[in-house]
This record gives structure tokens, sequence and C-alpha cells, in this order.
């Protein structure tokens, strides 16, 4: 059986260190408008990723989505436009791993994290 999909998870950069820092100084509005702003990115995000052909969102989370699609759909340059448009929005960048399995995307996911984020990996070996 050949499986005709590729997993990918979008996670935002620094966006729990930036709402606890803001915590931390008793700033609980700045908190709240920081985790506003990711939600309106991150919906946004959504809305782009439901007009693609062959998708299917399968986790939502605070500052995160994990979804599939089919790999002739696939765009790597579509990827790099979604994190530039999501950065220009709130100020956030976006770390992406791309795998044709959950695990491997999630490690892809990892090594775009820890080597500068901000970055879309598709192959860790490269």
């Amino acid at each position: 059986m050949v499986v005709n999909k590729l997993y990918i998870r979008l996670d935002v950069d620094n966006a729990g260190d930036s709402i606890e820092l803001a915590l931390l100084k008793a700033d609980y509005r700045k908190a709240q408008n920081t985790h506003h702003k990711i939600q309106e990115g991150i919906n946004l995000i959504l809305d782009k990723i439901n007009r693609l052909d062959s998708t299917a969102l399968l986790m939502r989370g605070c500052d995160d989505i994990l979804f599939s699609i089919e790999k002739d759909n696939y765009d790597f340059n579509y990827l790099e436009k979604i994190k530039s448009e999501f950065k220009s929005t709130t100020g956030f960048s976006l770390s992406i791993g791309v795998g044709s399995s959950i695990p491997e995307c999630m490690y892809n996911l990892r090594v775009a994290k820890v080597s500068g984020k901000d970055t879309v990996i598709e192959n860790s070996n490269s």
C-alpha cells in the first residue's frame, strides 16, 4: 500500500515564552493580547489550509496545527508564504515540520526548532 499523504505540523515560535514573561511581569493584558494575536494568526492559517485541495485538519492547539495533504498537492513555497504572512500579521515566526508520517513530521519540526526556528524542514537529513 502506497501512502500518498504528507503530514505537516506548524508551531508558533516563542509564543509560550512571550506570554509567560508578560505574566511574570504581572501584565495579564499583554499576555491576553499576545494570545489573541496568535489565535487570529492561527485562524488565518486554518482558513488557508481549508481552501487547499485534499487537506485534513488533524489537530489544532493554542499555537500549533497538524494537518495532512496529498503529496501531489504539497507546495513548499505555499508553506513559506503562510510563514511570511503569519509573521507580518502577528510578529511571531513559525517553525514547520513536514514528513511522510506524523512521527517524521514531529521530528522535522523539532529539528526546525533547535536549528534556529522560523524555518520549514522537509528532510531532517539535509
